[in-house]
């Protein structure tokens, strides 16, 4: 994998670990646990004390400790595999936060445009969606029209402007050759096609049962035949800018002509093609199929792309697929809550932002972010195993990095176009609509590494960064050299004004640490965001040894028995895990002093809260057939190791807990692990 691969797999993997919240207006009062039985109150200070299980020596498994009331008292199964504790908190409570919001808009045009698409899907999920099926089946009809190499054209450029990219997409993306502006590019369009999907939605969207096998295997067919030479945008060897009249040599049977024209491209301004050998390869597929075959490939990509916001009987194909792309069938607030962030994210976001969080809660996370980013500068300067010039670049580049949290003072514009309280799928449209006219808008304009404009990809779908803020998240842009932490993620129990500041360190800036430790480690990108190297090979051989404990440890782990970990793929997790944890700690203890470990008067130490903040934030019931899944395709560890392993390598967890020299959640010194 290469250099800027590796950097899109840091921080989409980033972007996945962290998709998950807290709840709004949780109690906090009672006492703390006692040695044999929990109190009344479930909260105190921060902390969920029914979670705790005392039974349970902290000092043997700290995450079983502090996680395992909640892990027996939740009940994954088939449909609910994994049951994140916070998650669900942040769910119910958001959602009533947005009801009371929409239940009264008053005299804001944007909340009562929110208001009125929120509402739309909420009708439809509920069944008062024959205008909906109905706009479905017009779109189908269209597509089942089509009957020549013509039409497929002219139906790939109709799809385009409702963003459904049938084989492949232009937007603007940063310039590599002029860092301040975005320029065209071309990419090919996903692949992902599992056959069973496939025929499952074509019988759902109305094909006999003979008909959805055939059209599903034409779909694998030709997914196959273009998956080799598909890449990511910031592979290795996806630097190729090309003239209009070179891309149409490459793939003459395109209407390339027409199709610049409906983006707006500039005929002397070359565009990136990401992959000339795709774009040769699709020239191949569309000379050599047969009409059919690519009718297929369009009506699945249609359905697939617009998955979410399919009304029944269409989405029912996609209830119980890989997280990633599975629709919250059966759940309507949350299907509707990420319909309205793909759809209107800028405007859900602005009010979500000022509505509900308020700028006092974005100062005081910019406060602990920046303590954090003063505690990795302070790592970076005195990592040994760094050159000098290694340590004074990434010091210096950790300085630089720009601080995007909660939410800007600047937003893009938004969109007029009408919305009808019983149109949703006409409403889906619209906005599509508009942001595709965005989209291909961008590839003229300038770019400014301070804005919120970058794409980010969280689970719900691709977006401008302050259109995703309402989504708990946190990851950094290696191509800004920024900091990004959402809105929704300045939420309890991740973060809260009224908890003691420990609890916020364990949580939200323990986070901020892990992501840190990723801007760290992407050496290949400069302290302005260029592709800049900052590390020598011979700097480059001694993270990897210094690392290499870390891989060693996670290769040990079995999460289940005969269940073995990556180790060397889930490395930049793991360690930015580690560092994470340590640098919260570190920034802690310099605000605190000595009276980290000073008992209140529940008996309980500011270092103990940290740590069970820290712990709980990762709580997670799941099936051992969900944690085999998650072993097999997940960069990150699974929540145990998450825990126990960076505090099994941090000397001030066992201070803090008084754990002997013998205790499986000490590792002996000369095994413990520091990288950052």
């Amino acid at each position: 994998m290469g250099k800027r691969a590796r950097a899109v797999s840091i921080l989409g993997l980033a972007g996945l670990g962290l998709a998950i919240g807290g709840g709004m207006a949780q109690a906090i009062d009672g006492a703390e646990p006692g040695a044999a039985s929990m109190p009344a109150a479930r909260y105190r200070n921060g902390i969920d004390l029914a979670a705790i299980d005392p039974r349970v020596n902290a000092c043997d498994n700290f995450y079983r400790h502090a996680c395992g009331g909640f892990i027996a008292a939740a009940h994954p199964d088939a449909n609910r595999p994994e049951l994140n504790m916070g998650e669900i908190r942040f769910n119910q409570n958001l959602e009533r936060a947005l009801d009371a919001l929409f239940r009264t808009p008053g005299d804001d045009p944007e909340l009562r445009r929110l208001e009125t698409f929120y509402r739309s899907c909420n009708a439809s999920v509920a069944g008062a969606n024959a205008a909906d099926v109905a706009a479905v089946q017009t779109w189908l009809s269209r597509i089942d029209g089509v009957n020549s190499r013509a039409d497929v054209q002219r139906m790939m450029r109709d799809l385009s402007q409702i963003g459904v990219d049938v084989f492949f997409n232009y937007g603007g993306w940063a310039d590599r050759t002029d860092w301040t502006r975005y320029r065209g590019e071309l990419l090919n369009a996903g692949t992902w096609a599992d056959p069973d999907l496939v025929e499952r939605a074509f019988a759902l969207s109305g094909r006999d049962a003979a008909t959805a096998h055939r059209d599903a295997q034409a779909v694998v067919s030709i997914a196959a035949a273009l998956r080799p030479h598909a890449v990511q945008r910031w592979d290795d060897n996806s630097e190729h800018p090309m003239s209009q009249a070179e891309i149409a040599r490459l793939a003459p049977a395109i209407d390339w002509p027409a199709y610049f024209a409906m983006v707006g491209a500039p005929a002397e301004r070359p565009i990136n093609v990401t992959s000339p050998d795709y774009l040769r390869d699709l020239q191949g597929q569309l000379t050599t199929r047969p009409i059919a075959e690519l009718r297929a490939y369009i009506r699945w990509k249609f359905l697939v792309s617009l998955r979410g916001e399919l009304p029944r009987p269409y989405v029912r194909a996609f209830a119980n697929i890989e997280p990633w792309a599975r629709v919250a069938v059966g759940d309507p607030a949350t299907q509707c809550r990420e319909a309205t962030v793909r759809a209107m994210g800028v405007e859900f976001s602005r009010q979500f932002a000022t509505r509900i969080l308020g700028r006092d809660a974005r100062e005081t996370g910019l406060s602990i972010t920046t303590s954090i980013r003063d505690a990795i500068v302070r790592s970076a300067e005195s990592r040994s195993w760094l050159s000098p010039q290694a340590r004074t670049a990434t010091a210096d580049k950790l300085r630089q990095t720009d601080l995007k949290i909660g939410f800007p003072d600047q937003w893009p514009e938004t969109g007029s176009y009408e919305l009808r309280p019983d149109r949703f799928f006409d409403n889906v449209l619209a906005a599509r609509r508009y942001e595709q006219q965005r989209t291909w808008a961008r590839a003229q304009t300038r770019r400014d590494r301070r804005a919120w404009d970058m794409i980010v990809s969280p689970w719900v779908g691709d977006g401008m960064a302050a259109a995703r803020l309402v989504v708990p998240n946190g990851y950094p842009d290696a191509l800004t050299n920024s900091m990004i932490m959402t809105a929704g993620y300045l939420m309890p129990p991740r973060f809260d004004a009224r908890v003691p500041i420990e609890v916020n360190y364990g949580t939200f800036a323990a986070t901020v640490g892990h992501e840190f430790v990723h801007v760290a480690q992407l050496h290949m990108y400069g302290a302005d965001g260029r592709e800049t190297e900052l590390w020598s090979p011979a700097d480059q051989a001694a993270a990897t040894r210094q690392g290499q404990c870390v891989i060693d440890q996670a290769n040990a782990h079995e999460p289940l028995p005969g269940l073995h970990m990556d180790g060397a793929g889930q490395y930049e997790e793991n360690v930015a895990d580690y560092g994470g944890i340590r640098l919260a700690y570190e920034a802690l203890r310099a605000r605190l002093g000595a009276a980290i470990d000073r008992p209140d008067s529940s008996g309980m130490t500011p270092g103990q809260r940290f740590f069970y903040a820290f712990a709980q934030n990762w709580c997670t019931a799941q099936t051992d057939d969900s944690l085999r899944g998650h072993v097999s395709s997940d960069g990150h560890g699974p929540p145990e190791f998450r825990v126990n392993a960076p505090l099994s390598n941090l000397p001030a967890f066992a201070h803090i807990f008084g754990c002997g020299g013998s205790a499986r959640m000490v590792r002996p010194a000369a095994n413990q692990c520091t990288v950052w």
